[in-house]
């Protein structure tokens, strides 16, 4: 009894150590390395940030189901998830993407009351800012909303928000427009300071973004389109 034990017992590390032998082709024999991109998007740059409500500071809202395709409908595209978070593969030579965004065209589940969001967007993926670590983010206000913001838009003129990502900062844009609106202490005030910074009513063609208060990545020349918001994100240093 105690010999058969022991010969299976020996049948059994015999078994178990024919896997461990080194052939020097098995990928067993590599060491794990931890891709961040995942493979994902080979050699071009991940894109990845959060497309949210107009008020997300005070109540977290993701815009569900919007469209984020790379100008010129040839590129990459995706829909963001209920938490408005996306994620697509762009140009890793371009210094700047842009990024068509079309809105859902079901009413927001998370804003009281239900309301569809009527402008649609452009993206400024700057590939920089992206490179440093910054997260990109953008918001927009749903029909309903727009009504208490302060504003009145202008159809033949565009919008454009800035958001700065791990700081606040004063903005500013070098084209006419009308009142500044800034996040402050989570709700939205006339001024140009703050973590998110709207400029509505802006002529369209070509401004530059600026930003005081100590270093930005991301700053620089953006195009303006009537009836949209540019949308560019900044890493504050």
């Amino acid at each position: 009894m105690h010999l058969r034990l022991a010969m299976l017992l020996a049948w059994a590390l015999l078994v178990a150590c024919g896997a461990c032998g080194d052939d020097g082709d098995s990928p067993m024999d590599a060491p794990i390395v931890v891709d961040i991109d995942n493979g994902s998007c080979g050699d071009q740059l991940r894109f990845t940030g959060e497309y949210v409500d107009w008020d997300n500071d005070t109540a977290f809202c993701g815009i569900d189901d919007a469209l984020f395709e790379v100008a010129g409908g040839e590129g990459a595209m995706d829909n963001t998830s209920p938490n408005g978070r996306f994620e697509m593969c762009i140009s890793d030579s371009a210094a700047v993407t842009l990024v068509d965004i079309t809105p859902p065209v079901d009413p927001s589940q998370c804003t009281t009351p239900a309301s569809t969001y009527a402008l649609g967007g452009i993206a400024v993926a700057n590939i920089a800012m992206l490179r440093a670590g910054g997260f990109w983010s953008a918001r927009n206000f749903t029909a309903d909303r727009v009504a208490t913001i302060g504003f009145t838009p202008d159809a033949g003129k565009g919008h454009v928000f800035v958001h700065i990502d791990t700081g606040s900062r004063t903005v500013a844009i070098d084209a006419a427009h009308d009142t500044t609106q800034a996040v402050v202490a989570n709700d939205w005030a006339a001024g140009d300071t703050g973590h998110d910074v709207f400029f509505p009513n802006v002529a369209p063609g070509q401004t530059t973004v600026s930003a005081t208060g100590g270093s930005v990545i991301g700053a620089g020349q953006i195009g303006v389109t009537a009836g949209k918001i540019t949308y560019v994100s900044l890493k504050a240093l």
